[in-house]
């Protein structure tokens, strides 16, 4: 500043009030300066900036599922995430550490972050009470049981399972399958398995329908699951698969001999674009992966730019999508599609 304060001709002060814009310069002084800054080459350090607002112009994404490795919707998630923090000039820390409180705060702590993005929520979660107790800023991609003060947004998995449910109700079906993530991912609570499990049991309950619950991955071993639920529960026509769990039940499905859509009906909760990579395409209901990771970064950039700004919660909704994956079996029953539904369809 002092060697731009020479050739421009002003004091060092007003070099400052121009890089900083914290008080008014004319536009003819301003513009000199910029000429001293254009001439001499000098750049912004941004480290040193960083040191001296206290901001690190950085977001730390914390996505314990990641070590498992990526799914395609994953990606979906991230690039949303990505496109806000982009837009508003800060950068992403992606972090794939556990669930331990102590790493989550971190990188707000050493001032590497100016806030935090958590995915893979718990009903009961530990980095979020660890968060809420030091006033960290943060958001949730995800929400808890208890949410007071706490900005997030999410997907109504508890209202998607339902409208799956009823869907398949309609075409006939009375026995069906739910299958969910491993525990491994997040955790026996994690919010996505324990709302779909509610909204499953209910609406099961409702529609006087059988069903059965599978834990589900996408490993050999997972696939081998699922041959054995079948062998246990061969009256099962249908399923609705959370995220990518349909990857082994279209395999196990295949190599039974069971053909989709004829013998059995699919209808998957994931991201929308997924759904064209699979054949046959799925039914689905779509989760509005892009949207919430996008909204997720925006709703702690309004937090860091008004701390004092309300919380904002926002739950959205999926829409059922009928794709090829969604008739009725041929293999049911006259009887089972005579249940007061005026028949069935193939």
């Amino acid at each position: 500043m002092v060697d731009i304060a020479r050739r421009s001709g002003v004091a060092v002060s007003t070099v400052s009030y121009v890089l900083s814009g914290k008080r008014v310069v004319s536009a003819e002084t301003r513009e000199r300066v910029q000429r001293a800054i254009d001439e001499l080459g000098f750049r912004p350090h941004e480290p040193a900036r960083a040191l001296k607002s206290r901001s690190s112009r950085a977001i730390s994404l914390f996505f314990p599922a990641a070590r498992h490795g990526l799914e395609i919707d994953s990606n979906i998630f991230l690039s949303g995430v990505l496109e806000a923090t982009s837009e508003a000039g800060y950068a992403l820390l992606v972090s794939t550490a556990t669930h331990d409180p102590a790493g989550i705060v971190a990188p707000l702590e050493t001032g590497r972050a100016d806030g935090v993005i958590l995915m893979e929520v718990r009903l009961a979660d530990d980095r979020v009470e660890r968060l809420r107790k030091d006033d960290f800023p943060f958001s949730m991609i995800g929400r808890c049981a208890n949410n007071d003060g706490v900005s997030y947004v999410d997907f109504d998995f508890d209202d998607a399972v339902a409208l799956a449910l009823h869907h398949l109700h309609e075409l006939g079906h009375r026995h069906v399958a739910l299958l969910n993530r491993v525990p491994s991912v997040a955790g026996a609570d994690y919010g996505p398995t324990a709302r779909s499990v509610q909204g499953f049991e209910r609406t099961l309950k409702e529609l006087s329908m059988e069903g059965e619950h599978l834990l589900c991955g996408t490993s050999g071993a997972d696939y081998i699951e699922v041959l054995r639920f079948f062998e246990r529960a061969p009256d099962c026509t249908a399923a609705i698969a959370v995220s990518v769990t349909y990857a082994p039940l279209l395999t196990a499905l295949r190599d039974l001999g069971r053909h989709v859509p004829n013998d059995f009906s699919v209808i998957a909760i994931v991201a929308s674009p997924i759904s064209d990579l699979v054949t046959p395409q799925l039914s689905t209901i779509d989760v509005p992966a892009h949207e919430m990771g996008r909204l997720g970064a925006e709703i702690l950039l309004q937090r860091l730019a008004e701390p004092d700004a309300p919380p904002s919660q926002m739950v959205l909704r999926g829409s059922l999508t009928v794709r090829s994956s969604g008739p009725p079996p041929r293999r049911l029953s006259s009887a089972s599609l005579g249940m007061g539904l005026g028949g069935g369809r193939e």
